[in-house]
């Protein structure tokens, strides 16, 4: 259905809502699209893995459908403080997912490492976005942040290669292009000669 919502929308003038927190337009829609049809092919294929977890499957849909909203949230982002919300939802449900046999002493292991990780990350994060706030003269939507570093001429201060910097790191970290240790651990219906156990 929200597929459809989508693909009905396609057309239309983009907006502006949320008190200016989120931005809707049709390269936005493109990656809502991507995520929505992502997460409507991951229930099906996922069968296997709750039947072989014998878990319940509304924790499951939970977990996948709350990252998704995540997701979308984050492809029409337009503020920093929306930019921080919507991977952390999507990054939450990725460290729940993780540890969802929570009979699996593997399992559970696999969650705090990721949950640790994930923390030092977003603390990074909100650093580099507290630089970038104070540098723009405190502003948090992201086309004043560039007109604000224009007026007070610091866009090519060291400030903001700071900013940059950590803010790369953070995001790199957050969408878990680092997080290769914990996720490695979790392989459905694992035998015990699996090499990653």
């Amino acid at each position: 259905m929200s597929i459809t919502a989508l693909l009905f929308r396609w057309r239309e003038e983009p907006m502006i809502s949320f008190s200016g927190n989120f931005q809707t337009n049709n390269f936005n829609e493109i990656f809502q699209f991507l995520i929505l049809l992502c997460s409507t092919l991951c229930i099906p294929l996922s069968v296997e893995y709750i039947e072989c977890t014998e878990m319940a499957i509304p924790e499951f849909l939970l977990f996948v459908l709350t990252a998704t909203l995540g997701g979308m949230f984050l492809c029409g982002a337009n503020d920093l403080i929306t930019i921080f919300v919507a991977p952390e939802c999507f990054s939450l449900c990725s460290y729940l997912l993780s540890g969802y046999t929570k009979k699996d002493v593997r399992s559970n292991e696999a969650t705090t490492k990721y949950l640790l990780m994930g923390r030092a990350s977003s603390s990074i994060l909100v650093h580099g976005f507290s630089w970038l706030y104070g540098s723009s003269g405190g502003e948090i939507e992201l086309q004043e942040i560039v007109n604000g570093l224009i007026n007070t001429q610091m866009y090519n201060s060291p400030g903001i290669s700071i900013a940059l910097i950590f803010i790369t790191i953070g995001i790199g970290r957050v969408s878990s292009l680092s997080h290769k240790e914990p996720t490695k651990q979790r392989s459905p219906c694992h035998n015990k000669y699996d090499v990653w156990h």
